[in-house]
Order: structure tokens, then sequence, then C-alpha cells
């Protein structure tokens, strides 16, 4: 995880920038597929993460 965005409790409306990723030196923008609010946030940054590990929560 490069850098965290979104803050716990911030009401957040589809295609809003959440998070960004880094991986072999290419960042990429992980958007919110739905308007919502963020409920909580599993990681941080400078966090390595696998495919299938929640980054965040949004209700």
């Amino acid at each position: 995880i490069w850098k965290v965005i979104a803050t716990e409790g911030q009401t957040v409306a589809e295609g809003d920038v959440l998070l960004i990723l880094e991986a072999m030196k290419m960042e990429t923008e992980i958007r919110a597929a739905q308007a919502g609010t963020v409920r909580g946030i599993a990681v941080k940054s400078g966090d390595a993460v696998s495919v299938g590990d929640t980054l965040m929560t949004l209700a």
C-alpha cells in the first residue's frame, strides 16, 4: 500500500479514490465501486497485500 487516502467515517461517491497501491514501480488507484461510508480500514501505508485481502469496508 503506497497511500491510504480515505478516512474511517468518510462518505465517498462512486469512483472516488480510496487508496493507492504500488506494484512493480507502478501506482494503481483503487476507487470506490459504489457510494457509501468507510466503515473500516484494514491496511496502512507500507503494508504488503495479496489478491483477495480486505483493504477497506464500505457500507
